[in-house]
């Protein structure tokens, strides 16, 4: 497993060039600072004083300062995080985030300092570049050793398992801002603090966002009936009704001082206000009191009552079913206990004293049981199934991460429903379920085909027979559902819209007969075959099966107008990127005038932009999709570009989009690669958009995959093979990780000439091409292998010793 131990700048830039960041991050022991000695911070009656820390790059934590001297009376210090400098300018940072008990809710913490003293906080801050502190009481403060200690592996990038280094730094920083992006979305098993502190008294709760109850009754209950006992004790109270299983709700916010109680579209009081109403004044309200709160639900109508008094009776049309949970706004904190929920014939269908931690499995609170992958450090810290084939993908030539891929795949693996497709997101506190779910719906049906895909990499590269049996009737499971879903035409068609979504949320959701959602299906199948026979299932009916679904997605999905695959039988004007690249990579291309270079070449022409290809053509946009730039589905393009040895493309790619966001320069860098962009190069939601998001990370696994050419052709890496393409680099070296020992690479051209040498563990066999294109032909050279002559562009060797090819002109 990966240490803890200190990051340097320096060292997340790679060491193939002079490192262009400016300082590294200051550590002591455990601890992550970004600068050393005291800070100071005096603040007058007129004027606060304030400070930016700025780390140079993501870090992530648990935050944690000492307090050496404090002068001056009740001494308040707030601190805020940002991934970039422009969100310090909100009061709350580039919060709050409320969909996990992955993290703190707010991106602001508020400090009561009444002596010196060590202060550590609770919960872990995801990903942050920029810490402000904000100290505006009349006094002054001196402070120290003011950091995170680290909740992921924090492993320099040039002492990984895997490396990556090229005569262009700029790849040279892709890769390395990939791994670091890999390393970040890395949860270690139970690193993820316990939510609620519970007591004696009840579950304390200080400025957290509610978390639903995630019991299938309660998110799918339209009526309802809430009681619970909460003692208020700073500024107030809140809780949930509504609640879908990302906390968006029906937030209800009690302010005690101010009497008043709001109701917001959301989960915090941040979110847009619906009603408020003061509290009568004969209800009795007051801190460091016990208060008994019901509420009553239907479906639009909510009332809530405290003390036996009616605060609020208000209809909403936003929400309809969901579940409920219990928090506080920014600066409030409560102490709740006896919380009864009941259905409308008053039978219970939730009870819990909130006196010990066994709610945390209902609400999904507790820590981390399993080391895990995320979709990113700060937002939003949840397992998704779509991001596996890219993130694993990344990590297992970076970090070598198995046990999270894994962990993640455990928690997959659980969640499979009865027809044979997964949910697309498990919140990282549950454990992997014991039974069978027994539901019959999902979202973003897309993901269920990328785990597939995932799971077969997995298994391509750990040989592990055992995930494969496991694994394999899952998958038959889910390809006789997607078999059972086809056409007469032989095309997948998906008749619930619900199912439709996909990693762009934000865009229409899609049924049908969509070309997407048919290459995945490809894609899996043909990727899953090899897992399924080496498990004993007789392939023979899907591999009959893709080569009829190439057939059919061929005929009836290829435009010659666009020269690319469609969007869907409903979107014949255009197209989408991701869904061509994979088309390339599931081989669905069959007639060959629809070749890879024509695709490419159409991809280029109609998507490409200074800032990186578009996501969708001008006639998917005009039909109100987003005009926003995906890291997650160039990684395909990518891929496939580089699968068809297509240079120019590939390089197009990873010069437009991926080293922009690894510039240190940029007035966003994080050390880590993005979620989305939008069309001008800007982080597509604002302060909203992930800087620091697993998806994004593809060229790291691309590059060692295809530049270092390093990949296995049996499972398990027994037998391998390395077959570089240059893209116009002069050298190229480094290892890739596999469970038998790593696959070092090393090609340069000295001149014109090459010299490549290649290192693999002992007991395996390779072959071995030499890069593509050499810029002496081989017909005009000849080649010797450690100092013997060979014949051919391609060897055969053993492993466990170096291997050292040297060409020389005839």
């Amino acid at each position: 497993m990966i240490g803890l131990i200190s990051l340097g700048l320096a060292a997340i830039a790679g060491a193939a060039v002079t490192p262009r960041h400016l300082h590294p991050l200051r550590t002591d022991s455990r601890l992550i600072t970004a600068q050393d000695g005291p800070i100071v911070l005096s603040s007058s009656t007129t004027e606060g004083s304030v400070r930016v820390l700025d780390y140079g790059a993501n870090v992530e934590g648990i935050p944690s300062f000492e307090v050496v001297s404090a002068t001056g009376q009740a001494l308040v210090l707030e601190i805020t995080y940002s991934e970039t400098k422009a969100g310090l300018d909100s009061y709350l940072g580039d919060g709050p985030i409320p969909l996990a008990a992955a993290m703190d809710t707010y991106r602001i913490n508020r400090y009561y300092i009444d002596a010196p003293g060590q202060f550590t906080h609770r919960h872990v801050q995801g990903g942050f570049r920029y810490q402000k502190l904000n100290f505006s009481s009349p006094g002054e403060l001196t402070l120290r050793k003011v950091g995170v200690i680290p909740t992921t592996h924090t492993t320099p990038i040039d002492k990984l398992p895997g490396s990556f280094k090229s005569s262009d730094s700029s790849l040279t920083d892709i890769w390395a801002v990939g791994a670091r992006t890999i390393q970040l979305t890395e949860i270690p098993q139970h690193s993820s603090p316990e939510f609620w502190e519970i007591t004696s008294e009840g579950a304390v709760i200080d400025s957290l966002a509610p978390q639903a109850n995630s019991g299938l009754v309660a998110v799918t209950s339209t009526a309802y009936s809430l009681e619970f006992k909460v003692k208020p004790l700073i500024g107030g109270f809140g809780f949930s009704v509504l609640s879908d299983t990302l906390n968006s709700a029906i937030y209800i916010s009690v302010d005690v001082g101010a009497r008043t109680v709001a109701a917001y579209l959301g989960s915090t009081a941040e979110d847009t206000e619906l009603t408020r109403a003061t509290v009568p004044s004969n209800v009795t309200l007051a801190l460091d009191s016990w208060h008994s709160v019901h509420v009553e639900v239907a479906m639009t109508d909510i009332a809530i009552s405290i003390n036996s008094g009616l605060v609020l009776n208000f209809t909403q049309y936003s929400k309809f079913y969901g579940s409920y949970g219990l928090g506080a706004s920014f600066g409030h904190k409560a102490v709740f206990k006896d919380l009864v929920a009941t259905d409308p014939t008053r039978s219970v269908t939730y009870q819990h004293p909130l006196t010990d931690k066994s709610c945390f499995d209902d609400f999904l609170l507790g820590t981390n049981p399993l080391p895990v992958s995320v979709d990113g450090s700060r937002r939003d810290r949840i397992a998704y199934a779509g991001d596996l084939d890219v993130a694993g993908s990344a990590a297992l030539v970076s970090t070598h991460g198995l046990e999270f891929v894994e962990g993640a795949l455990d928690l997959f693996a659980s969640v499979q429903a009865a027809p044979g497709f997964f949910t697309p997101t498990v919140k990282i506190q549950q454990k992997p379920l014991s039974t069978p779910l027994d539901v019959n719906i999902t979202g973003l049906i897309g993901y269920s085909w990328n785990l597939l895909t995932a799971v077969s990499q997995t298994y391509m590269h750990t040989g592990d027979l055992a995930l494969a049996s496991e694994w394999a009737p899952r998958i038959v499971r889910m390809l006789d559902w997607s078999h059972s879903q086809t056409l007469p035409s032989g095309l997948f068609n998906l008749s619930d819209a619900s199912f439709g979504g996909d990693w762009n949320y934000y865009d229409p959701a899609q049924s049908g007969v969509v070309t997407k959602f048919n290459v995945l299906y490809a894609y899996a199948l043909q990727e899953t075959v090899g897992l399924l026979a080496d498990s004993g299932v007789d392939v023979s009916v899907y591999q009959d099966r893709l080569t009829a679904l190439r057939a059919a997605i061929d005929e009836h999905l290829w435009s010659d107008e666009l020269g690319a695959y469609v969007y869907s039988e409903d979107i014949r004007d255009g197209f989408g990127q991701d869904s061509n690249a994979i088309a390339l990579l599931a081989h669905v291309n069959v007639d060959p005038s629809h070749s890879s270079h024509t695709i490419l070449s159409t991809l280029s022409r109609e998507l490409a932009t200074s800032k990186g290809p578009l996501a969708f053509s001008s006639g998917v946009i005009e039909h109100g999709f987003q005009r926003y730039i995906s890291p997650y589905a160039s990684a395909y393009h990518l891929r496939a570009a580089l699968a068809s040895q297509d240079a120019r493309a590939a390089r197009e790619l990873l010069d437009s989009l991926w080293a922009p966001m690894a510039d240190v320069n940029h007035a966003n860098y994080t050390g880590c690669f993005w979620e989305t962009l939008d069309a001008s190069g800007r982080p597509a939601f604002g302060a909203h958009t992930s800087l620091c998001h697993a998806w994004a990370a593809g060229p790291t696994a691309e590059l060692s995959r295809f530049v270092l050419g390093a990949q296995p052709t049996k499972p398990g890496w027994g037998e391998w093979a390395v077959a570089p393409q240059t893209l116009g680099l002069s050298s190229a070296q480094g290892e890739v990780p596999t469970p038998l020992g790593a696959v070092r690479v090393n090609w340069k051209f000295c001149g014109t000439l090459l010299t490549m040498s290649v290192e693999a563990p002992a007991g395996t066999t390779g072959t071995v091409t030499l890069p593509s294109p050499l810029l002496v032909p081989a017909a005009q050279s000849k080649f010797t292998m450690n100092g013997s002559v060979v014949n051919g562009t391609t060897v055969t060797v053993k492993g466990g010793s170096k291997i050292t090819i040297v060409q020389s002109r005839k």
